[in-house]
């Protein structure tokens, strides 16, 4: 080997070195960037006095490969926010943009339903209000969910059309399976119920949620422990005061789950009775809002023939499609 070479060589090592160093110094004192100013240095360096085209590319090839190589594994560029998370409460037209999202008029309907029920507004890109989180076209491992209420009620609306077919029935059921199977519980909510009773959507809602919600606060309280049994020859080397002692832990772990158990089912015939009061004040205020869009609706129709005949055959043609 060339004296020229070793010396070409030795120079890419002592490039590799200072990065290396860089990397080390930068992340002792909590600053990164040394790694890419030392990187940005020797790039102008290089082009700026090394004149060989060959050498011109090993020392790049040398200078970012290193870079890249020791780049602090968690640095990741920011994400940019996304325009639902960028919406606030002040925005005039958040909701729409919200409606936007939804893939057909039956989620709008329901996204419309849940925002009065629950005084929803926007929060980083979700819905929230009242306790309750509401996330639109959540994509999950093979497949993408309509609604996911508080990360684990999933909410289908399901058109007529599209899902009462065999086929269709199948392949939602083995859906639903492999979400169930995920720890998510599942409500599939006809579009015509979605459409033209929004009382009658958020009470299912709400006692899906409710179930759910029973389910989770059981599963918590009631996991079971996991036992070790004793080999033949360690019981007989235990005393009785162990013995006594293991004893004594049993009964106050079988009366502690008696509480529980008791506590379980006061929660359920609480929360049973505020679920259906929930229900009537959402009812009452849904069902003035029918009556509201109704009346205004009926005086558009009244005022414009041409419109009333058009909304009529587009009416009929949606009945026709989901029956």
């Amino acid at each position: 080997m060339s004296a020229l070479s070793v010396a070409v060589l030795g120079f890419q090592a002592m490039i590799a070195l200072s990065l290396v160093a860089a990397r080390v110094l930068g992340a002792a004192f909590q600053k990164p960037d040394w790694l890419f100013y030392v990187a940005f240095a020797w790039t102008a360096f290089t082009l700026a006095f090394v004149f060989a085209s060959p050498l011109i590319l090993l020392q790049l090839v040398v200078i970012w490969g290193c870079t890249a190589w020791l780049r602090p594994k968690d640095q990741v560029e920011p994400k940019t926010p996304s325009k639902l998370e960028r919406l606030t409460e002040a925005d005039p037209d958040w909701l729409r943009h919200f409606q936007n999202v939804c893939e057909s008029p039956a989620e709008v309907a329901f996204l419309d339903a849940m925002v009065a029920a629950f005084d929803l507004k926007p929060v980083n890109g979700r819905l929230g209000g009242k306790g309750l989180t509401l996330d639109l076209q959540v994509p999950v491992p093979n497949y993408r969910l309509d609604f996911l209420v508080d990360g684990g009620l999933i909410v289908e609306v399901d058109g007529a059309r599209w899902h009462s077919s065999p086929e269709a029935v199948a392949r939602d059921a083995a859906r639903d399976q492999t979400l169930s199977a995920a720890g998510y519980e599942i409500l599939r909510l006809p579009a015509k119920t979605a459409l033209y009773d929004p009382a009658q959507t958020i009470a299912q809602l709400r006692k899906a949620r409710s179930i759910w919600l029973a389910k989770k606060a059981r599963a918590r309280a009631l996991t079971p422990r996991k036992y070790v049994p004793l080999e033949p020859g360690e019981a007989k080397t235990a005393t009785p005061g162990v013995l006594a002692s293991i004893e004594g832990g049993l009964d106050r772990l079988n009366a502690g789950l008696d509480q529980v158990n008791e506590r379980m089912r006061n929660f359920n015939e609480e929360y049973a009775e505020r679920a259906r009061e929930w229900a009537k004040e959402d009812e009452a205020q849904i069902q003035r809002e029918i009556e509201e869009h109704e009346a205004k609706l009926q005086e558009k129709l009244d005022a414009d023939p041409e419109f009333a005949a058009m909304y009529h055959k587009v009416a009929r043609q949606f009945e026709d499609e989901n029956l």
